[in-house]
């Protein structure tokens, strides 16, 4: 029962029949409760409920506890009939006991005998099974070794194959040694023969394939070693021959370097020189220039009335010093004279005119000094 949930419970009524009187009130109150108890709604969730529904079970309690007691006073004499009776079992079993050891006594030297000798005998068969398996398993054995033979040299060397395939041949299949397995260890030794022989010539077969396999691959090695050998000198070979194309390289570079230095000094000097000459051109040019003015003048002093050239006379004195540092620098510089010098006619007419000689004798004063 709960005390937060109703719980109906329907008891039907049932009626037993028994002969043992001292149940029989018990039978009753039983039939009482059900009656009264049948229909029973226990409500446990009120303290009223709760209290009802206990009184209910201290009602039904005290039957089961009466019934319990009744119970173990019919047993009593019903317990005691039992004892009495197993004791009586136990007295049959101990006469019974007793009266088979007796026969047991008499009985127990004819059987010991029996199964001595049932011992012996079954002991003397078992020997002579286990001397029969071993002599056939021994059998077996030889002929399975036959049979397993090639399996087992299968990729053995090909002296290995023979050893064993000579040994196969000496065996000799003896009637007193295999008996009634004469004719199978026979077939067996033969085709363990015909097998080692095939197995023979094809490792025969497969060591000269290895050995020129081998004869081969050894070639190879040696000529790829050849290969190593001269790809290495190769590479040598390309390594000096770029270090000397480089030391080329690097002279041929120093050379130019130098050249082109030398060009840059050259033209350095010649800029230097073109520029000092330049500079004498331009000098010559003034001087020229100086000349030809002076020239003019000269010319026009020389055309003027006599007076005017007496009076010119101390300016051409002054001049006189001048004409032969023209005619030095002329002479100097022979090998550069160009197109803007004076000519020599020129020249001769103004050292004329400075000294008031004719054109000769100035030409003569002028190759007498000219280097």
């Amino acid at each position: 029962m709960s005390e937060t949930a109703d719980v109906q419970k329907t008891v039907t009524p049932s009626v037993a029949f028994t002969d043992i009187a001292e149940y029989r009130p018990h039978e009753e109150q039983i039939v009482r409760l059900e009656t009264t108890y049948a229909k029973l709604v226990v409500d446990c969730s009120t303290s009223e409920g709760l209290a009802n529904a206990k009184e209910v079970r201290i009602d039904i309690r005290d039957v089961r506890y009466a019934l319990d007691k009744t119970t173990k006073t019919a047993l009593i004499p019903y317990q005691q009939k039992v004892k009495d009776a197993q004791a009586r079992v136990n007295q049959v079993k101990e006469f019974g006991e007793a009266l088979k050891d007796r026969v047991l006594a008499i009985e127990a030297p004819v059987d010991e005998a029996i199964k001595a000798e049932e011992k012996r005998v079954a002991d003397a068969k078992a020997e002579r099974e286990r001397v029969e398996a071993e002599r056939v398993e021994a059998i077996r054995a030889k002929i399975t070794r036959f049979s397993s033979v090639a399996a087992a040299y299968a990729n053995r060397s090909a002296a290995d194959v023979a050893s064993i395939l000579q040994s196969v041949k000496e065996s000799v299949i003896l009637p007193e040694e295999y008996s009634e397995f004469e004719a199978e260890g026979t077939i067996a030794r033969d085709n363990a023969i015909e097998q080692l022989e095939t197995l023979h010539r094809s490792a025969v077969e497969r060591e000269e394939a290895a050995a020129k396999l081998l004869a081969q691959q050894k070639e190879l090695d040696e000529l790829r070693e050849k290969q190593r050998i001269a790809d290495a000198e190769a590479e040598e070979l390309r390594k000096q021959r770029a270090e000397e194309d480089r030391k080329r390289l690097k002279q041929q570079q120093d050379e130019l370097d130098q050249q082109r230095r030398d060009i840059e000094t050259q033209q350095r000097q010649q800029r230097e020189q073109q520029e000092e000459q330049q500079r004498q051109q331009r000098e010559r040019d003034a001087q020229y220039q100086r000349d030809q003015e002076e020239l003019a003048r000269l010319r026009a002093q020389a055309s003027a009335p006599t007076s005017v050239t007496i009076a010119a006379t101390p300016l051409v004195a002054e001049k006189v010093e001048v004409a032969p540092i023209s005619t030095d620098a002329v002479t100097a510089e022979s090998d550069d004279v160009t197109t803007t010098a004076p000519s020599v006619d020129d020249i001769v007419e103004v050292v004329a005119l400075g000294f008031d000689v004719d054109l000769d004798t100035a030409r003569a004063w002028l190759r007498a000094i000219r280097f």
